[in-house]
């Protein structure tokens, strides 16, 4: 054999054993590029779930400050009064002022109890009859949904009144808001029938 094909020999045993040392991953790339792989899968999930949560940040933002000024505009419109006892004349004077823009006159008025709306209100119930026409009638609901104060029809009941006039008898129940840390006494009691029956 001459020295020419001595020298091919050893060069194609040298570059058999090189490539099978890189098909055994002798060196590490295969290893490393597979691990690269992963990783970059698991960056991948993770940039698109970031990019979800971004896009959802200002969504998120715009619905809790539309929440908070919703929340921020139905405590200005709850009863200004210290106590549960001046809210209840709170509650007939607006009432009264209501009755009398629709030239109604109050024929009667009683309060209803007193009683916590969840933890944070509680409810300020009236009761008022009076006799008036079906288009003040219609009128005096639209000024309660309207007023400035937040009230809620809790009950109504109409009765047909003189046919020659075509009035109505009307028992009208109303409610506003006081927040509760005005009324501790209710709290209290509430809190204290709480443990009882916990007991």
């Amino acid at each position: 054999m001459s020295t020419r094909d001595s020298r091919a020999l050893i060069a194609l045993a040298v570059a058999v054993v090189a490539f099978g040392l890189l098909q055994l991953d002798f060196f590490g790339p295969a290893a490393g590029a597979s691990a690269s792989s992963g990783s970059i899968g698991q960056l991948e999930s993770a940039l698109q779930l970031a990019q979800v949560q971004a896009r959802q940040k200002p969504v998120a933002a715009a619905e809790l400050a539309t929440l908070e000024g919703a929340l921020a505009k139905l405590e200005s419109q709850a009863l200004v009064s210290a106590t549960s006892e001046l809210a209840q004349a709170e509650m007939r004077t607006l009432i009264g002022d209501l009755l009398a823009a629709e030239g109604i006159a109050m024929a009667g008025s009683r309060f209803g109890q007193v009683a916590l709306v969840g933890d944070d209100y509680a409810e300020i119930p009236i009761t008022v009859d009076f006799n008036c026409g079906i288009e003040q009638f219609v009128n005096l609901t639209t000024a309660v949904a309207n007023s400035p104060r937040l009230l809620v029809t809790r009950r109504i009941r109409v009765r047909p009144g003189a046919q020659e006039t075509k009035s109505v008898q009307v028992q009208l129940t109303v409610a506003g808001y006081l927040p509760a840390e005005r009324t501790p006494d209710l709290a209290k009691n509430v809190t204290g029938r709480a443990a009882g029956a916990r007991l």
